[in-house]
């Protein structure tokens, strides 16, 4: 039953980054609107999981962590929305599944921490994936395909992203610990919305157009409905089995990206996105 919710999660966050770059692109609005929406229609879902399961003992360390991962996470979910808004989604979302690699080497600087031989092997595999998602210009040299992951801005959101992800997310370790799933998931969308309510309001022409658009509303729900799966599987399964089922959205994400905006290179970044989420599964499991 895990492995269901797991696979609800990816599905899930896969079709909200899919309506998002459909909202952007076919519709013409702006980064932030959509980026504002997924996480403020997200709070009546999230409130609801939170009253049904009750509210939680919230110790003091919770409230001392949010000045460090909120900032961090307010750049990084900007650099993913644009990514998502002028790159191929093909290419975006597997790049941003390369986060548990940032978190091994920083375990490595910051702890000295060393990973295991699985670890290691898993580095090694999405460093091969991540390589395969461009293979197409490796008739420009060998090494052009790791070049395009710095050349093309959209490429370079997503590492930069992906890198401050893994560190917000051994922040949000001791968040969550203090508090509840359920609690923190809600308020880290009323944060998040709150943060980017400025942003919002300042450099979006007519915000208001959020309430006319029933893609906006699917946005919120999809990434709700995404985090009550994980929730759910979570109380089931060892986390690292369900995060890398949670991967899966990468691969969903190619395949949406070819059938809903014709991307090129549909084999080789389906196959670049196999690979990193075995190498995500190995170092997730065994890092």
């Amino acid at each position: 039953m895990w492995f269901i919710y797991a696979f609800l999660a990816a599905f899930s966050w896969a079709t909200a980054d899919l309506f998002s770059k459909k909202l952007m692109d076919d519709g013409g609005m702006d980064e932030y609107i959509t980026l504002w929406a997924r996480f403020a229609f997200s709070i009546p879902p999230l409130c609801a999981v939170l009253l049904l399961r009750g509210m939680p003992t919230v110790a003091p360390a919770f409230w001392w962590t949010i000045f460090f991962w909120l900032p961090g996470d307010l750049i990084a979910s900007t650099l993913y929305i644009k990514a998502v808004k002028g790159y191929p989604l093909s290419l975006v979302v597997p790049l941003l599944s390369t986060a548990p690699v940032f978190m091994i080497l920083t375990s490595v600087v910051i702890l000295g921490e060393y990973p295991s031989p699985e670890g290691m092997m898993g580095v090694c595999l999405v460093t091969a994936g991540a390589y395969t998602l461009n293979l197409h210009l490796k008739e420009k040299g060998v090494f052009a395909p790791f070049k395009a992951l710095y050349q093309v801005k959209g490429a370079r959101y997503a590492i930069i992203a992906a890198f401050i992800f893994s560190i917000d997310t051994a922040i949000g370790k001791v968040a969550l610990r203090a508090s509840s799933p359920e609690f923190f998931s809600l308020f880290y969308s009323v944060a998040m919305a709150l943060g980017f309510l400025p942003v919002l309001l300042l450099t979006s022409g007519r915000p208001l157009r959020i309430w006319k658009d029933w893609r906006f509303g699917a946005v919120g729900l999809l990434f709700a409905g995404g985090v009550y799966a994980f929730l759910e599987a979570i109380g089931m399964a060892n986390i690292a089995y369900v995060s890398g089922v949670g991967r899966l959205s990468m691969v969903i994400a190619v395949l949406y990206g070819r059938y809903f905006f014709g991307e090129a290179h549909l084999r080789q970044r389906l196959m670049g996105s196999l690979v990193i989420l075995v190498g995500v599964f190995l170092i997730l499991w065994k890092g």
